[in-house]
């Protein structure tokens, strides 16, 4: 009898495992094709049904995973910025002198933003002209600011970074030139993902413990790549 229930059990376990992987695969195929297809196109022409026809799926289909296809892209930008907020606490939250902590952060955000370069150009295009788009982005610019001035701040209180920087200027300054790098540079396949960390860590480096980090630990090659 136990045998019996414990068979029923597990069938109704792995039943119901088999729809959740379903439409887990249905879903990342949905933000592939997506993002596939605006590649070599417009994201702001392209349409539902062109999605789920390529992606094999019925328009009905489509809307059991998103509303509508700025849904999908906020979805699928969401789950980048998750990523990409666990690499910036490498410095935030890591181990280790400023300098090399600095760049360990720089490495994995540019790791994470090479890898999801297509992504993150058509969302910051987005942005431009969908106000939920927009919103969403500055939301994730606005986290990661917070994050950075209330680290600096921490850092201030140590005697590791000037007091005389403004936390939440320099967290703005900082980031949205990171950004901007990433985007020019990464988005457009301008510049190797080392060739961008070799330019911002030294000057997030500079800018932060000016005077604290020896002069010869700004040049990139005093780095070793982990």
């Amino acid at each position: 009898m136990q045998a019996a229930t414990a068979r029923k059990s597990s069938r109704k376990k792995r039943t119901g495992a088999a729809p959740r992987e379903r439409r887990r695969r249905a879903r990342e195929r949905l933000i592939a094709t997506a993002l596939r297809l605006a590649d070599r196109g417009s994201f702001r022409e392209l349409t539902v049904d062109q999605i789920a026809r390529s992606a094999g799926l019925s328009r009905s289909a489509f809307y059991t995973h998103f509303g509508d296809k700025e849904e999908l892209l906020l979805a699928a930008v969401e789950e980048v910025s998750n990523r990409l907020y666990e690499m910036a606490d490498r410095w935030w939250h890591g181990v280790g002198p400023p300098a090399e902590r600095v760049r360990r952060a720089i490495q994995g955000v540019v790791s994470v933003y090479a890898e999801e370069a297509g992504l993150l150009r058509i969302a910051a295009e987005v942005s431009t002209y969908d106000e939920q788009v927009r919103r969403l982005w500055l939301d994730i610019a606005d986290r990661f600011i917070v994050a950075t001035t209330d680290h600096v701040r921490a850092e201030q209180d140590l005697g590791l970074i000037p007091e005389n920087l403004d936390p939440r200027a320099t967290a703005e300054a900082l980031f949205w030139m990171a950004e901007r790098c990433c985007y020019i540079y990464l988005g457009r396949g301008e510049r190797k993902p080392k060739q961008v960390v070799d330019a911002l860590a030294p000057v997030w480096t500079a800018a932060l413990y000016p005077g604290v980090i020896p002069a010869g630990q700004l040049s990139p090659r005093a780095y070793v790549t982990r």
